[in-house]
């Protein structure tokens, strides 16, 4: 029965492993892909559905899979479907999509290590109000990452420069009237916020239906403190 459930852990990896053997090859094959770092980003994606199992098994915890599996879905559309793939390019605001995403993903993540340190003392609306500002501030320090991004590698990861094939014979204040490098930024930031708040949604409508959803979590994470706290005495 341990050695089922241990497996089951390893599913999203698994999954994981069929969808970077197709996403490489449609690179490689299809798109005659050559750039290191679009492939170095597959296996990254790869190993990210690995990390939380191995968390769990270094730290002797069990960690929710359901966080696992939002995970490894948000490596996979972002680093192979987004960067790799150049989803990108191909789908209107499927950046904003995927903050939304890191959003929802975030406050999970965050509820769960919440109820690790012992937050189920805090009062309701401080601990949703925890969730909110650790996943702003996060999305705040990804802003920061593309802003270095930018710097060392002369990109435009967060699409501060104006696209010139638009601007045409527009006088200098008529450009400036419509151009906004900090559009995407402060938009990204506010998606992800907006993820959290589906999140909030989310448990609201699992307490119209008696809690089931946060109580499986909550039980899975009483269950693995326990067996952590038998381990250290």
């Amino acid at each position: 029965m341990k050695t089922n459930k241990k497996i089951i852990e390893f599913i999203p990896f698994f999954v994981m492993i069929a969808l970077s053997i197709i996403t490489i090859c449609i690179y490689l094959i299809s798109m005659n892909g050559n750039d290191g770092i679009k492939v170095l980003k597959i296996f990254i994606a790869l190993f990210a559905s690995l990390l939380i199992p191995l968390i769990n098994v270094i730290f002797k915890i069990k960690v929710p899979i359901i966080l696992n599996i939002l995970v490894t879905f948000f490596c996979y559309v972002s680093l192979q479907l987004g960067s790799v793939l150049d989803f990108y390019g191909l789908i209107p605001y499927y950046d904003k999509f995927l903050h939304t995403t890191f959003g929802f993903t975030g406050a999970l993540a965050v509820f769960i290590f919440l109820l690790y340190g012992n937050g189920r003392n805090l009062k309701s609306w401080c601990f949703f109000i925890i969730i909110m500002l650790c996943v702003v501030g996060i999305a705040g320090f990804w802003e920061i990452y593309e802003y270095v991004e930018n710097i060392i590698t002369n990109s435009n990861v967060q699409r501060w420069m104006p696209n010139m094939g638009e601007v045409g014979d527009m006088s200098v204040s008529e450009f400036f009237k419509t151009y906004d490098p900090l559009w995407d930024t402060i938009w990204d930031i506010i998606v992800a916020a907006f993820g959290v708040v589906i999140f909030y949604v989310f448990v609201f409508i699992d307490k119209l239906c008696g809690y089931k959803a946060c109580k499986s979590i909550y039980n899975q994470v009483q269950v693995s403190t326990k067996q952590t706290n038998k381990t250290v005495e």
